[in-house]
């Protein structure tokens, strides 16, 4: 085989595999619309969207501005959740307040994990520097995008002992406050299926698998 001909074919080779890459990261969003807590139980959706190999975008889109996130501290955490495998080497980039930021606190990212009483604990949590109370509280969606340098998929956010996947401090502007927990994905789409198009997938690499064995037999005539 002349030096040309293992170019093209490890050119061959890359564009098959960026392909695959490209179609496995494409996974349809997983969505979870009942909750379960103080609030009512459609007070907020949340979506998880596959955004590369490496970041699941992570959206709270709260019922309207009527409810917010708060902060008590304690037993009680802004928002919490839960990943398979391991919980270092993990980023969060917020989009929804930008940069985290709102009118009484900042956001950010908590490995130590949170507790959201009565629906137990969780290993990554969302914390904030504002004061206790709905007067402290973030009335808005919560959004973000969550990158591990080692690989995040949709199938990487798991339940936790209790059966939830998330939980939320909420308020519905007056008294009415507490944990909230989603713990049901939408009958569409399930936590487990990170690549829906898997189907797609096999016959594309199959596609790729057999051009490429063409292409090296005719390199060696």
């Amino acid at each position: 085989m002349t030096i040309r001909s293992k170019n093209a074919l490890m050119a061959a080779v890359s564009v098959a595999v960026c392909s695959l890459a490209l179609t496995s990261a494409h996974a349809v969003p997983i969505t979870f619309t009942t909750s379960t807590g103080v609030q009512p139980a459609d007070v907020g959706i949340i979506t998880l969207t596959q955004v590369d190999a490496n970041t699941v975008k992570v959206l709270l889109d709260l019922k309207n501005t009527t409810y917010g996130i708060m902060n008590t501290g304690g037993p009680h955490t802004p928002f919490v959740f839960n990943l398979a495998g391991l919980e270092t080497d993990v980023t969060a980039s917020f989009i929804q307040p930008v940069g985290g930021t709102y009118a009484f606190g900042v956001f950010a990212l908590d490995l130590a994990g949170g507790e959201a009483t009565p629906f137990g604990t969780y290993g990554v949590s969302i914390t904030s520097t504002a004061g206790n109370g709905s007067g402290n509280a973030y009335y808005g969606d919560l959004e973000f995008n969550l990158t591990r340098t080692g690989g995040l998929l949709l199938a990487d956010f798991v339940a936790n002992v209790a059966g939830y996947y998330f939980a939320a401090d909420l308020t519905d502007g007056k008294n009415n406050t507490g944990s909230q927990a989603w713990n049901t994905p939408g009958t569409t789409n399930t936590p487990h299926t990170s690549v829906p198009d898997s189907g797609a997938t096999v016959m594309m690499l199959g596609m790729a698998l057999s051009g490429l064995g063409m292409m090296a037999r005719r390199f060696k005539k």
